[in-house]
């Protein structure tokens, strides 16, 4: 009986501390991890489980370098199984003082480089039409907006209405699509936020992180690993009947 090669998923962003965990929780799932970062995003791949591993860079401001990791990503087998959008960065700052040059930057990379991402996709799958699985990150700040961080919460609300699309287009040739929406998660952004806002609010660092995991019941930050467990399950089969759906990775609202 002849091996079936394990299954490729694409993962935009694997340099961060999210992108990190999904080709973690990807690879103990058995799959192969093709990590791509504007940056270098080799160190995603260190002691990951499974073979047949890669990396290479990817630019999601640019759609002709899009197109070239996920033709890279596809190998010599000429397909890709799925992919996790989590390339994304951070703005925050009031709408009065709106920087328009950060404002670009962001949605460029937030909501632009997903819509390049998935016009690439859509445009293999209707070629060679198979079962593929793709996750974009969005946030609870998509969910909801809040004081300072307009520019955010509006590029990850887009990015919603987006999946929300794009998975009607690509389910008639087996694609599907969701969006992932971590709470407050303890990443390296995070904690870059935090700075920003205790120096905007006169407060300190200590004190918006603690504000920051009592944001939710768990009274606690979301591990990386947790949202990297959800991407991968929605990348897979085990979610086959799951498209256009938006998972909160997230603790309840705390009472009082």
């Amino acid at each position: 009986m002849t091996e079936q090669p394990a299954s490729v998923v694409a993962v935009i962003g694997a340099a961060g501390a999210l992108g990190r965990a999904v080709c973690e929780a990807l690879a103990r799932r058995g799959h192969s991890v093709w990590a791509a970062d504007a940056v270098d995003p080799s160190a995603a791949l260190e002691d990951l489980p499974g073979s047949g591993h890669r990396a290479g860079r990817a630019d999601v401001t640019d759609q002709g370098s899009v197109e070239a990791m996920l033709r890279d990503a596809a190998g010599t087998g000429g397909r890709l199984d799925g992919l996790v959008y989590a390339a994304g960065v951070n703005y925050t700052g009031p709408v009065a003082v709106t920087d328009w040059s950060q404002y670009d930057r962001l949605m460029e990379v937030n909501l632009r480089g997903a819509f390049r991402t998935g016009q690439a996709v859509a445009r293999s799958l209707a070629a060679d039409p198979r079962p593929f699985g793709a996750v974009f990150l969005s946030s609870t700040a998509g969910l909801r907006g809040e004081a300072g961080g307009s520019v955010y919460c509006a590029s990850k609300f887009g990015l919603i209405g987006f999946v929300q699309s794009f998975a009607a287009e690509i389910a008639a040739y087996g694609g599907r699509a969701n969006a992932v929406c971590p709470g407050n998660v303890d990443s390296p952004m995070l904690r870059r936020l935090a700075v920003q806002v205790a120096e905007r609010e006169n407060a300190t660092e200590a004190d918006v992180l603690a504000r920051f995991a009592d944001a939710s019941a768990f009274r606690r930050l979301i591990d990386p690993a947790e949202v990297g467990r959800t991407c991968a399950w929605l990348v897979s089969a085990d979610s086959s009947g799951i498209s256009g759906q938006t998972v909160v990775v997230d603790g309840p609202a705390p009472i009082g």
